[in-house]
């Protein structure tokens, strides 16, 4: 009997093979390099696939749609990953609170000028109530796949005036006769809740924070609880890795309804032991599958993240200060499509979204740029040593930021130093006589310029986001440019 072979080349191998890679995974000071060979597909003369080759086939095809599926989820793990190490200091509806860089070190991307005021709640127990004080309180309510639900605050409905919000599920209906200014329909049951305090210090900041309410409907608003997020963190907000990615995702999916988007992820996860209704028990074979399948997913949202090749849009087409967020939509649904690269590759490196993030608010908001390479184009690395200069007049109505965060983690850097961004709200650092500010980082300190320098680990690599709160026109008609960041001689 006759058999036609073929080899699945590297180029097919993205569509129907998607593992045919070699891997080293340092992830977490590990070390694993494995090879996964090509699938050889054989046909007899007669037409019919060999035999042989069926289960190897099957196997592959359910590697595609992991790794589908995977890109699809990144936001949804993100969540999760913070959301369970939240429960270990808190429970559901409990304020807790980031206000140093300590207890800030293992959320995604994070900046360390503002206290953050974070809870979860999970709405298939009941709806919630919300109430926001007035005042420069910059908010969001997000959903599983990280869209925003409502801006809180300045931006929020309540327009900085302060306000009554109630939360409501995705299968829930509005209650009858609820006292709210304001009614937030979630499409998801696990949603976070944050505001930011914005330039109030002392008492003042003390009034705020105590003034934020969160409660069950029908529930006495006067037992509000405030916690202190360690300083000891033991988790870092990456998505978890492995079959961990995958025990994460079930978790969330299981109380969640089947709609529109997770319900292509539980369509491509057929076969892979993740099943709505089901417990997650994979046998081996379904195990090995999703391993692979978040290696390869893991590799793919850091190039769509980091590398040169990354689809990210240029801020100034002669500069790589690239746009952190891509998305048109606050939705994320485009009118020809879903803007799933873009959403996973943000949350790949970062979490939550917000109206005043993604809209073009002249004076209020904020804009996030990020620079992986330098001027020369290569990796931004902790062995060497490098200047970023922001110009005079830098175009903030509120201030500006530069923070250092680590490839792997994308969380603050964590250094001897204890120090990860230089903003312009800072005292003591060095401003030059033209008006510009030169931030260095590296290994040491250049003489006179002590305060402003962030040091940076020898042996891994860094990447930095230039934040503009409050972005003014000089930022969105490109006539304020920011120079790449300068590898030191």
């Amino acid at each position: 009997m006759k058999l036609n072979p073929f080899i699945i080349t590297p180029l097919f191998a993205l569509v129907l093979n998607g593992c045919n890679i070699q891997t080293a995974d340092k992830r977490n000071g590990a070390e694993d390099n494995s090879e996964t060979t090509s699938v050889q597909v054989k046909f007899e003369d007669n037409g019919y696939l060999d035999q042989s080759t069926i289960s190897d086939i099957k196997d592959e095809h359910l590697k595609v749609k992991a790794i589908s599926a995977f890109e699809y989820a990144l936001p949804i793990v993100g969540i999760e990953v913070w959301h369970k190490e939240f429960l270990k200091e808190a429970n559901h509806g409990d304020w807790l609170i980031y206000d140093n860089q300590k207890s800030k070190a293992p959320i995604l991307t994070a900046n360390t000028t503002t206290p953050y005021v974070i809870t979860f709640v999970d709405l298939a127990e009941s709806s919630y109530y919300i109430e926001i004080p007035a005042g420069p309180i910059g908010g969001l309510i997000v959903d599983i796949y990280q869209s925003p639900m409502s801006d809180l605050g300045i931006l929020g409905p309540d327009e900085g005036k302060g306000g009554k919000y109630i939360l409501v599920g995705p299968k829930a209906e509005v209650p009858n006769g609820h006292d709210a200014d304001f009614v937030v329909k979630s499409t998801s049951n696990l949603v976070l809740i944050g505001t930011r305090i914005i330039g109030l210090k002392g008492e003042k900041y003390k009034s705020s924070l105590a003034a934020h309410r969160i409660y069950k409907a029908g529930v006495n608003s006067d037992d509000q609880i405030f916690i202190q997020a360690t300083e000891t963190p033991q988790w870092r907000g990456n998505q978890s890795h492995g079959l961990e990615f995958w025990q994460d995702l079930n978790r969330v999916l299981q109380n969640e309804p089947v709609v529109d988007r997770n319900r292509f992820i539980l369509t491509q996860l057929r076969g892979t032991g993740i099943e709505r209704g089901m417990t997650f028990e994979p046998n081996q074979k379904q195990k090995d599958i999703l391993i692979e399948s978040e290696k390869m997913g893991n590799a793919m949202a850091m190039v769509n993240t980091f590398s040169r090749e990354s689809y990210k849009e240029k801020h100034w087409p002669n500069r790589n200060w690239l746009y952190v967020i891509n998305m048109e939509y606050l939705d994320h649904m485009h009118p020809n499509y879903y803007e799933v690269t873009e959403v996973a590759s943000y949350t790949y490196e970062a979490i939550t979204t917000s109206k005043g993030m993604v809209l073009n608010n002249i004076g209020s908001g904020s804009k996030y740029l990020g620079a992986y390479i330098d001027d020369e184009g290569n990796w931004l690395d902790g062995k060497n040593n490098y200047e970023i200069i922001v110009p005079k007049d830098a175009p903030a109505n509120q201030f500006w930021s530069i923070t250092i965060y680590d490839n792997d983690t994308r969380c603050i850097i964590e250094n001897e130093q204890g120090k990860s961004d230089i903003s312009s709200v800072m005292e003591n650092i060095k401003v030059e006589a033209d008006g510009s500010t030169r931030i260095f980082v590296g290994e040491k300190a250049p003489e006179g310029y002590e305060n402003n320098w962030i040091q940076s680990n020898p042996n891994k690599g860094f990447f930095a986001y230039l934040r503009l709160y409050g972005p003014l026109e000089s930022y969105y008609d490109k006539s304020w440019i920011m120079p790449n960041i300068k590898k030191m001689k």
